[in-house]
């Protein structure tokens, strides 16, 4: 902001708040917004405002966003906002009935500064298939997978996969597949279509604590600086209690291989 929420210059955005919020919830699409978001604090520098909310498809936030009367504010943004030096807008797809908190938006806007437009965080120029449009024809990575060793660094408490678990994966053309087993998981499956923006789309199914377990993951690969590979992982369960979670697996330094794509 260029003043304090408080102050006589942001007196106009503050009293269209009420008309925006309401004209989001109207539109075709909308499903949640963070509340109160003015005072939700992002930083230690009280200037910072987020804005989080929940649509159906990026294609319904689009024409909110530049078709109905929030086009005016948008317009006039600069009265009341300093002009962004980096990126402020992320999307990202997240599983059905999942609430986003804030802590999640600022690291893919984050993740977006980083490393630009991927599956984990892209904007409006590039737009991102749904996890449950997998490509139907699959496209030479950029980064071969083929004989790397991932393994797990974070996971959601509801996963079974923990510190302990080993994924060896191998890889022809755009198709991936793995197997991986250690700490709660006996042994486990996937298979996964990837493409040339570093996206993979996962099926798995595993063997842990006397059940089997079964699910579907959308994975954004980053290349370390050294070359290894880390996969940043929205995953959710198919059976059980349908529950959905992040985390992120790293090759071991070890296992290193070549980053050029090609097929076996």
């Amino acid at each position: 902001m260029l003043e304090p929420l408080d102050s006589p210059v942001m007196a106009s955005f503050v009293a269209q708040l009420p008309t925006i919020n309401a004209l989001a919830e109207e539109s075709p699409g909308y499903v949640w917004r963070l509340t109160e978001a003015t005072d939700v604090r992002i930083s230690d520098d009280p200037m910072m405002l987020i804005n989080l909310s929940v649509w159906e498809s990026p294609a319904a936030l689009k024409e909110f966003t530049y078709k109905t009367g929030h086009v005016a504010t948008l317009r006039d943004r600069a009265q009341w906002f300093e002009r962004p030096a980096q990126a402020h807008f992320a999307m990202w797809w997240a599983p059905a009935g999942h609430t986003p908190s804030s802590q999640e938006a600022m690291e893919r806007v984050q993740f977006l500064r980083e490393r630009g437009e991927s599956p984990f965080a892209f904007t409006f120029a590039r737009p991102q298939p749904a996890p449950d449009q997998p490509s139907a024809e699959p496209g030479t990575m950029a980064l071969n997978l083929d004989g790397r060793v991932l393994v797990s660094k974070a996971n959601t408490p509801n996963g079974d996969v923990d510190g302990a678990t080993c994924f060896r994966y191998r890889q022809s053309g755009g198709r991936v597949w793995a197997t991986y087993q250690g700490g709660r998981v006996r042994f486990g499956t996937l298979v996964a279509v990837g493409d040339r923006d570093g996206r993979l789309d996962m099926r798995y199914q595993h063997y842990a604590a006397g059940s089997a377990r079964t699910g579907t993951c959308l994975a954004a690969i980053e290349v370390l600086d050294d070359g290894r590979a880390r996969l940043h992982e929205e995953w959710q369960w198919t059976n059980g209690d349908l529950s959905s979670g992040r985390s992120i697996v790293e090759e071991e330094e070890a296992t290193r291989a070549s980053t050029a794509g090609g097929s076996r």
